[in-house]
């Protein structure tokens, strides 16, 4: 998968440039700097969980919908597990898809590449039971820049085969 993902990356304008991705048609994933009133408005959006820190999310949304945003500080690193933050990601992500009111949440994080792309790969798979490889490849089209934390792509991969 390693080499097919960096096939894709070969074709990427960037993470501030490449489209968001539609990884179910309630969920979006892309970069927090994407996170205009117009782009809000045109995706409806109605729910934001930021992946990375709040500095990477525009204030405007925190303070006019606090209770439409979660913050979960997750860190970008070869030396942590996407997972440490799976269980509040997966906790927020439920309950957002069931407020009645809700059309179509915005995951994003810093560039919107890795904490929110894994953090969502490892939650469509395994909620909706979405083949892992199908996921990457049709997510990957949309925005190729997605995926290159390869420890992040190990501990999914392990999550939605052991467990």
């Amino acid at each position: 998968m390693d080499k097919i993902i960096k096939l894709f990356h070969c074709n990427s304008r960037g993470p501030l440039i490449d489209p968001p991705a539609v990884f179910h048609p309630s969920i979006l994933v892309g970069s927090g700097s994407m996170m205009t009133p117009a782009f809000i408005s045109r995706n409806n959006i109605t729910h934001v969980i930021n992946c990375a820190f709040s500095e990477h999310s525009p204030s405007w949304w925190r303070t006019q919908h606090p209770d439409k945003y979660v913050c979960l500080e997750a860190v970008d690193s070869h030396s942590v597990s996407i997972l440490t933050w799976y269980p509040q990601f997966k906790e927020t992500l439920d309950r957002f898809l069931r407020d009645p009111h809700s059309r179509r949440i915005f995951i994003h994080c810093q560039m919107g590449m890795n904490r929110s792309a894994f953090l969502t790969l490892a939650y469509v798979c395994e909620t909706f039971k979405y083949p892992m490889k199908d996921v990457i490849l049709g997510t990957l089209r949309q925005r190729p820049c997605l995926y290159e934390n390869t420890k992040f792509l190990k501990d999914v991969s392990d999550l939605l085969n052991n467990g």
